[in-house]
């Protein structure tokens, strides 16, 4: 899950905060500081076309804080209903996210584009907290894992993922045959339409240079949660 920096609330003109009287229209700034990825699985979801404007803290149970900027960030259809389903009694702090944790730290990307909670870098409570993050988001689902975390017959970001990874498996094998820098900025313009940032880093895991150009590449990744060789380090204020 790759972790971002959505910033404080956006500016007026005359320097006064932004207030929002739908929550929708948010939308344009959120994408402006975020990228037109959802904030959980990382797909690419262009505005209009099933990005949508997330609540942290659900409306139904939390309205004072639908229109509040702090409680915002990007989901997809599959993300926003899966969570939204799960979100009637909870705890924001029994979970972490993306724009308070440095969520590449918890959790590792297999072949194949599967997810899974990365246990080597975390506490036993940090890993627990992330496994509730899977499950919360149901990022964990894909065909054959078992009756309780099946995708729902509409759910395909785990195909999409998979999708991803052989885009970067592709993208890794035709940098070996031409390693160039023009060879190094059309995988990134091949990245950045396709998502999966996650997926891409985990492909080139061995290469520094790609990694650089990734972690700057994809609007809104929060760039200090990662020392100069790429390595993912806790984020300041965050549990990971």
């Amino acid at each position: 899950m790759r972790p971002v920096c959505r910033g404080s609330v956006p500016l007026l003109q005359d320097g006064t905060a932004k207030s929002y009287k739908r929550y929708q229209d948010a939308c344009p700034d959120l994408v402006e500081r975020l990228g037109e990825y959802c904030s959980y699985c990382e797909r690419p979801i262009l505005q209009g076309a099933g990005l949508a404007v997330e609540h942290i803290y659900a409306k139904k149970h939390f309205p004072k804080q639908e229109c509040d900027w702090e409680n915002f960030l990007l989901a997809c259809t599959n993300c926003n209903s899966v969570k939204r389903d799960q979100t009637d009694t909870w705890n924001h702090r029994d979970y972490l996210w993306p724009h308070e944790d440095n969520t590449a730290r918890a959790f590792c990307y297999l072949p194949g584009g599967r997810v899974k909670v990365d246990s080597s870098q975390l506490s036993s409570g940090v890993a627990a907290l992330a496994d509730r993050t899977l499950t919360l988001t149901g990022l964990g689902r894909y065909p054959g894992s078992g009756a309780k975390s099946e995708p729902a017959e509409r759910d395909y970001r785990w195909l999409h993922r998979q999708e991803a990874w052989g885009a970067a498996q592709r993208a890794l094998k035709n940098l070996g045959s031409n390693n160039s820098p023009e060879m190094r900025e059309q995988i990134v313009a091949t990245a950045i339409p396709q998502g999966f940032w996650s997926v891409w880093m985990t492909v080139f895991a061995q290469d520094e240079d790609m990694r650089c150009r990734l972690l700057h590449a994809f609007v809104g990744t929060a760039v200090d949660c990662f020392a100069l060789n790429t390595q993912p380090v806790p984020r300041q204020s965050g549990r990971c």
